[in-house]
């Protein structure tokens, strides 16, 4: 979640010791941001998934998985495309849609997301999506501790 949150905030607020680093200047945003934002994004996605493998907290936290998902339909098609450009900009066959190099190639941004591949994305959203997740996985947490901690301290029924 610090990852989002700092990516969020270099995306919105850009520093201004990054300046060289922002070819249209410190009004926009970095691309490099937005990779690292969809790479931690994805990070957070796949930690809560873990708790697939604890079945009296799952239901939530597969709840949250699904709402994060419905708010973020762009992220799972981001990372794909940046994750195998290399395909994407020679129009190979092994990408994972029908996304052609012409349309990587063209992106335009607003102050509170950009429009690329078809798909709007808003940082706002995206910041809030991983908030709610990341309280659904602290909450089943925080439950498997309580849990943990009761049976701790539970009276033994082995006879001695």
């Amino acid at each position: 979640m610090w990852a989002v949150s700092l990516q969020h905030s270099r995306i919105t607020g850009p520093r201004a010791q990054d300046a060289a680093f922002h070819p249209f200047g410190l009004k926009s945003f970095n691309e490099a941001d937005v990779h690292f934002l969809v790479i931690s994004l994805r990070r957070l996605r796949a930690a809560a998934s873990i708790l697939e493998h604890a079945p009296q907290v799952w239901n939530p936290v597969r709840d949250a998985i699904q709402a994060f998902d419905a708010r973020l339909p762009w992220l799972k098609h981001l990372r794909d495309v940046f994750e195998h450009l290399e395909d994407y900009a020679v129009d190979s066959n092994l990408r994972k849609s029908n996304t052609s190099r012409r349309e990587i190639q063209v992106w335009s941004g607003g102050e509170n997301g950009m429009q690329w591949l078809g798909l709007d994305v808003d940082w706002n959203e995206a910041l809030l999506a991983a908030k709610v997740l990341c309280a659904a996985v602290k909450a089943s947490n925080d439950a498997l501790a309580s849990q943990r901690a009761a049976s701790d301290h539970a009276p033994s029924d082995s006879a001695g």
